[in-house]
């Protein structure tokens, strides 16, 4: 392993803490330039043999990726009440698309 799989947790655990801050303050394009970026971090971080690790390390390892989940329901809990607000939007749109320039 080139990089400490624990690093590789707090790296992308600093990067979910980031999305809660966008969810919370609603910037969604934010959250998902942020979530683009930690993509690529979390697929190396899967192809890592955390078994491999010590038993302090693994611990240490739960705890972060615990976190890693609770922040992504904070970011649900913000998304999913957004989402069901704007859906019948969409849905109206869809069935009537604009049609032109706009207004």
């Amino acid at each position: 392993m080139d990089e400490s799989a624990l690093a590789l947790l707090e790296r992308i655990g600093e990067s979910h803490r980031r999305m809660v801050a966008l969810a919370d303050a609603l910037d969604w394009d934010g959250l998902v330039g942020e979530w683009r970026s930690t993509q690529p971090e979390i697929a190396r971080l899967q192809k890592m043999a955390l078994d491999r690790l010590s038993g302090r390390e693994r611990v240490q390892a739960a705890k972060r990726i615990a976190e890693l989940l609770a922040f992504e329901e904070k970011i649900s809990a913000q998304i999913l009440p957004w989402r069901e607000q704007v859906q019948p939007l969409l849905e109206t749109f869809r069935k009537f698309p604009l049609k032109g320039g706009g207004a």
